[in-house]
């Protein structure tokens, strides 16, 4: 396969399309807080196009980056050529720029502020790794490989690379801090419940307006592991990912109950304040299906 095979048979834009919504497995485990951005363009190429060589993907991002700028590429080309008269695309994409708008300035200062935020904080890992700092997309993919990531077979002479199957987690090889590591043990227990959260939040909500019907459910553990055709275990971390939102509670008699001490057969009320509710969430309709592989 040619980097033109590439780039031609998938452009990673947005479009209107019955094709699943599908969320990455480095997203789930979440490693987008641990990567520059470019590192999600190699998840995507290697999950399309699995079994590539290094170079055609490095070649493949480069072009995506310049198609993303605007750059006009010549087609005539010859697939290295093309690739090698690209630059290296960076590891995370500069800010916007500025429309003119009235108070742009102040907004356009903001962005370049939590920027460098972030690229501050990838270096903090990164001088803890004790590798060098990560500026290119092409470094992006080193690393990727050197957390395993990303695999890469040599087999037969050529850096063949493919996503890893069983990917590790942030905190299994990043050096972060006791803080860092709880705050991702939290974020990844929301990701993990967070779907099932929202099939229990529909028992609350009127499909056709998407407006609350009800803010209050008597029911129990066991009676919505019924409802959402799942685990009483798993709807019990449901409850309390809604309860960590912040607009649900679990009551028992007006008193409020910690959802890990219900016994499943144990009845409770499950209370919604529509007040935090409307102003805390978006109501969105998609057709478009969520493809996951839940790990």
């Amino acid at each position: 396969m040619t980097l033109l095979d590439l780039t031609r048979r998938y452009d990673p834009v947005v479009t209107d399309s019955d094709e699943p919504i599908r969320v990455p497995v480095l997203f789930q485990l979440g490693w987008y807080r641990w990567l520059p951005l470019s590192a999600m363009d190699f998840e995507e190429l290697l999950h399309r196009f699995p079994d590539t060589d290094r170079q055609e993907v490095v070649w493949a991002q480069r072009v995506w980056n310049a198609r993303r700028a605007g750059v006009e590429l010549d087609r005539t080309l010859a697939p290295d050529v093309l690739g090698d008269s690209l630059p290296s695309a960076p590891a995370w994409p500069d800010p916007a720029g500025q429309t003119g708008e009235p108070g742009d300035e102040q907004a356009y200062q903001g962005e370049l502020l939590d920027h460098q935020r972030r690229v501050n904080e990838y270096d903090e890992v990164t001088n803890r790794l004790g590798i060098p700092l990560v500026r290119t997309a092409e470094q992006v993919l080193d690393l990727m490989i050197m957390l395993r990531l990303v695999e890469v077979d040599t087999t037969d002479g050529k850096d063949v690379l493919r996503l890893a199957v069983n990917p590790p987690l942030p905190t299994e090889v990043l050096p972060l801090s006791p803080e860092q590591r709880a705050m991702e043990d939290k974020g990844r227990w929301m990701s993990r419940y967070g779907r099932l959260s929202q099939r229990v939040l529909r028992l609350f909500v009127d499909d056709a307006s998407g407006d609350l019907s009800r803010v209050t459910l008597a029911t129990s553990l066991d009676r919505l592991a019924a409802a959402t055709e799942s685990d009483p275990e798993d709807v019990r971390h449901a409850v309390q990912v809604l309860v960590a939102e912040g607009d649900f509670s679990a009551q028992r008699q007006g008193a409020p109950v910690d959802a890990e001490r219900l016994v499943p057969h144990q009845r409770f009320d499950l209370v919604v304040d529509p007040d935090r509710f409307y102003a805390d969430r978006i109501s969105v309709q998609l057709n478009r299906p969520v493809e996951r592989s839940d790990y």
